[in-house]
């Protein structure tokens, strides 16, 4: 029979979320701003009708979207057993 007395490697993935993270914050930062122009002025101005409500549909119908559904990055990390650890032969039924 035969026996594995080398080393055995194996891959540990790991999710990396500092991508989305950044992606989601900057939505959220967005979305604040639309509420900051929608208090600036008067009832009636320019920023409160018309650059607020875009800025808001911008924030929660693309910037939130796209944070939430971004890829996430994976990390591979390699962890290496020791050389004690055999790893039993496979039996073969017949």
């Amino acid at each position: 029979m035969l026996e594995r007395n080398d080393m055995l490697r194996k891959t540990v993935q790991k999710l990396d979320f500092s991508k989305n993270l950044i992606y989601y914050y900057l939505a959220i930062g967005v979305v604040i701003f639309g509420y900051i122009f929608l208090s600036i002025g008067d009832a009636n101005s320019f920023t409160s009708l018309t650059l607020g409500p875009i800025i808001l549909l911008i924030g929660y119908l693309a910037a939130i979207p796209i944070a939430l559904l971004s890829k996430t990055i994976k990390k591979e990390e390699i962890v290496e057993k020791k050389e004690t650890e055999k790893v039993p032969p496979k039996k073969i039924k017949k």
